[in-house]
């Protein structure tokens, strides 16, 4: 059998050749496997161990002697599903470090609680920042981002407006939020219903995070035009804004 297919889903060359060995002789010595894979008995041994550490080999204890036995083949296509899931989730968080194609917007869908605290650790670097929240939501589910923008706001001195949902809840996480971020934080109250989740706009990016029910995802937008038509949409909404801080 080609090696290939094993190298393909993470064998070196070595497991790989000692695997098919011990698959084809079935209860063997490390001296025959070693002589079947054509490999020092020394470097088999070692490779073996590993085998056996990740499932692909169980060791069967004869009298005094040491055997060994390939388990189940069907453990291959075991690893293959796995490594394609690990791919799968890490790839929302790999377009996220891609490079912006010229005159295209970078749109990154991320999922799951380490991604948004990704995008909010970027937010603490930002120059401006225009958020429009359910702030107590916010506050309740990523109290350590909450502390940590508001810190870096105060900080760094940058310029904040937020609107925030017309609650009870919400007016006290924003009275919070100022008395940490001090006077470059200003919030008003939304007129109308319907903020949920969390919101911003900062240098030439869009985030719009889904984090009620426990649901967490980001759509994350990097495009200068868009956030430059986002921030006249905010403006003209912070003008019918309620004051508040």
């Amino acid at each position: 059998m080609n090696i290939t297919l094993l190298t393909s889903i993470g064998f070196n060359e070595k497991t790989a050749s000692i695997y098919l060995a011990a698959l084809s002789l079935g209860t063997a010595s490390i001296q025959d496997i070693a002589k079947k894979a054509d490999i020092k008995r020394p470097t088999t041994y070692n490779y073996i161990q590993e085998l056996v550490h990740d499932g692909y080999l169980e060791k069967v204890p004869l009298g005094k002697k040491e055997y060994y036995r390939a388990l189940d083949p069907q453990r291959l296509e075991e690893r293959a599903q796995g490594r394609l899931k690990a791919i799968r989730q890490a790839l929302p968080e790999l377009q996220f470090l891609q490079a912006a194609t010229s005159g295209k917007p970078t749109i990154s869908v991320l999922e799951g609680e380490r991604a948004l605290k990704r995008v909010y650790d970027e937010i603490c670097h930002a120059n401006s920042i225009r958020f429009w929240s359910n702030l107590a939501t916010f506050e309740n589910l990523f109290k350590e981002n909450f502390d940590k923008i508001s810190a870096a706001i105060h900080e760094q001195k940058i310029q904040t407006r937020e609107i925030i949902a017309n609650t009870p809840e919400a007016r006290k996480s924003s009275k919070k939020y100022a008395a940490r971020a001090g006077t470059t934080y200003s919030s008003r109250i939304a007129t109308k219903d319907g903020i949920q989740n969390d919101n911003a706009i900062y240098g030439g990016v869009v985030a719009l995070f889904r984090i009620h029910q426990l649901n967490f995802f980001v759509v994350r937008i990097e495009d200068q035009t868009i956030a430059d038509a986002m921030k006249s949409l905010f403006d003209m909404a912070w003008q019918s804004a309620e004051e508040f801080i």
